[in-house]
C-alpha cells in the first residue's frame, strides 16, 4: 500500500464564505441638504396650488372665467375697487364694467358704497356711471337728471379754481372743464336721439364740437340729426367737417349721397 498522498493545493485553506444579509443603505433624506431641498420644493407646489386656487376664485381660469375683453375688464377693475382705491375713475370703470355685463343690482350697490367712498364733484365719474346703469335700464328722465346735476358740479369746481390762487387759477384756464363734462353732454344726447329730440340732441353735439372739434364720429352724429330736423345745409356742413378729418369715411360719403350732394 503505499503511502503517496494526493498533491495540495499550494494556496491556503480558505473557510466559505457565508453571504451575509444586504445592509440597508442609508437614506438620502438623512443629508440635511437634501432635506432642505425637498422642503423648498414641497413650498413651490404648495404655493402654485394656493394660486392657482386665488385665480380660479377670481374666475381668471375657470370655465365660466373671463373669455372676453368685457369679462377681463370686469375682473380687472374690481380687483382695483377691493383694493381700496380712491380714484372716482377706477369706481367708474368698474361699475361701467358691471353695467356692460347686466350686472345691475350689483352696480347700483357699487354707486352707493363709491358716493359714500370718493369725492365725484370735480369730475362726475360716479355720475357718468350712474347715468349709463339708468341708460341701460330705459331710464331717461333720470339720466338727464344726474348729469344734469353732475355737469353743474362740474362748472361750480372749476369756477372756484378760477378764482383761487394764481396757479390753481392759471392751471384750470388751461384745462378747462374736465373731459367727464362733454362725455355727459354725449350721454345726454343720446338720450334725446333715443326720443326723437333732435333739437336737444344738436344741441348736446355742439357742446361736445366746441371742444373736440375734429371728432368726425359725432360731427356725422350731428348732420344725420340735423338731417331730421330738415336742416341740410348744416348736415352737409357737418359731413365735408368729418372728412376733413378722416377722409374716405363710407358713413359721411353716405350722408351725402343721402342729402344729394357732390362728394
Amino acid at each position: 500500500m503505499s503511502d503517496a498522498r494526493p498533491p495540495m493545493d499550494d494556496a491556503p485553506y480558505e473557510e466559505a464564505q457565508v453571504p451575509q444579509p444586504a445592509r440597508s443603505r442609508p437614506s438620502m433624506f438623512r443629508d440635511p441638504v437634501v432635506r432642505r431641498m425637498s422642503y423648498a420644493a414641497a413650498l413651490v407646489v404648495l404655493l402654485f396650488l394656493a394660486t392657482i386656487v386665488g385665480v380660479l376664485t377670481t374666475g381668471a381660469l375657470s370655465p365660466s372665467g373671463p373669455r372676453t375683453l368685457a369679462e377681463k375688464e370686469l375682473v380687472v377693475t374690481r380687483a382695483a375697487v377691493e383694493a381700496g382705491s380712491t380714484d372716482p375713475a377706477d369706481w367708474n370703470a368698474y361699475i361701467t364694467a358691471l353695467v356692460a355685463d347686466r350686472q345691475y343690482s350689483r352696480a347700483r350697490g357699487v354707486i352707493t358704497d363709491a358716493r359714500r367712498s370718493v369725492e365725484d364733484s370735480a369730475t362726475g365719474d360716479i355720475s357718468i356711471a350712474e347715468a349709463r346703469l339708468l341708460r341701460a335700464q330705459n331710464d331717461g328722465d333720470r339720466v338727464i337728471e344726474v348729469l344734469d346735476a353732475a355737469m353743474d358740479e362740474m362748472v361750480a369746481v372749476h369756477e372756484e379754481r378760477l378764482t383761487a390762487d394764481s396757479i390753481t387759477a392759471r392751471a384750470a384756464r388751461v384745462e378747462g372743464l374736465p373731459q367727464n363734462y362733454y362725455t355727459a353732454a354725449l350721454l345726454k344726447a343720446d338720450v334725446y336721439v333715443d326720443r326723437g329730440e333732435w333739437e336737444m340732441a344738436i344741441e348736446q353735439y355742439d357742446i361736445y364740437i366746441e371742444r373736440h372739434r375734429g371728432a368726425a364720429d359725432i360731427l356725422i352724429d350731428r348732420a344725420n340729426a340735423k338731417i331730421e330736423i330738415g336742416d341740410t345745409q348744416g348736415a352737409e356742413e357737418d359731413f365735408r367737417a368729418a372728412l376733413r378729418f378722416t377722409p374716405n369715411d363710407a358713413e359721411a360719403l353716405e350722408g351725402l349721397d343721402r342729402i344729394g350732394a357732390t362728394r
